[in-house]
């Protein structure tokens, strides 16, 4: 038995390794291809998705499915149920989603009466708001589909990396030429409001100096 587990166990990590090898080859085709920074591409897919090819974001909740018909299938769930229910409790913290903004606030009420019925832990702070469900980021380079769903058949298409990374690409190289300044397209790939424009090219630049430094070091 523990043989096996040590077959499996390596067979897992050079699945993850072909997969790593596999998706850097592919930001350097796609940067070669759109006449790009390799190093660019890869800064914003770290801040981004954190190299997640399935992440989601909707209305600034993150969410990293295991697979692409498990961000689908969130994405529809959420557009059902655009109603957040957050509970946060001394060591963590649960979202609900419910239809309409009453169901949230019953099952608020109802989870605040069973905690004191059963003396078990009150949460000490929650939220409930309405999501946007128009504003979702998808996949490696999170494309907003509110803004730029309108090239793409589906949200599935954006889910295939090789796709969200070209696009991207191709959307960046209009920035730079747009702007003819690297922090002003970057700025604006993630945001045209100049407060969270600062905050990204914070996050940015520490990552950015990072892949520069290992592409000369490399």
């Amino acid at each position: 038995m523990i043989g096996i587990v040590r077959k499996l166990l390596a067979l897992g990590f050079l699945l993850l390794a072909g997969m790593a090898q596999a998706q850097g080859d592919l930001f350097e085709r796609t940067a070669k291809r759109h006449q790009v920074s390799a190093e660019l591409l890869r800064s914003i897919a770290l801040v981004e998705s954190a190299m997640h090819p399935w992440a989601v974001n909707i209305n600034w909740e993150s969410f990293k499915p295991e697979s692409p018909y498990q961000a689908v299938q969130l994405i529809r769930r959420v557009q059902k149920r655009p109603w957040l229910l957050r509970v946060m409790y001394k060591d963590s913290s649960h979202r609900l989603f419910f239809p309409t903004g009453r169901d949230a606030q019953l099952a608020l009420q109802d989870l605040l009466a069973r905690a004191k019925f059963l003396d078990t832990e009150v949460p000490h702070q929650w939220e409930i708001r309405k999501l946007d469900v128009r504003s979702v980021d998808i996949g490696l380079m999170q494309i907003n589909w509110k803004f730029h769903g309108r090239h793409f058949d589906s949200m599935q298409q954006l889910f295939d990396p090789a796709t969200n990374l070209d696009y991207a690409a191709r959307y960046l190289k209009a920035l730079l030429k747009e702007h003819g300044d690297l922090e002003k397209a970057v700025a604006h790939y993630h945001s045209n409001t100049e407060e969270f424009q600062i905050r990204y090219l914070q996050a940015f630049r520490t990552v950015y100096e990072k892949q520069l430094n290992e592409a000369r070091s490399g």
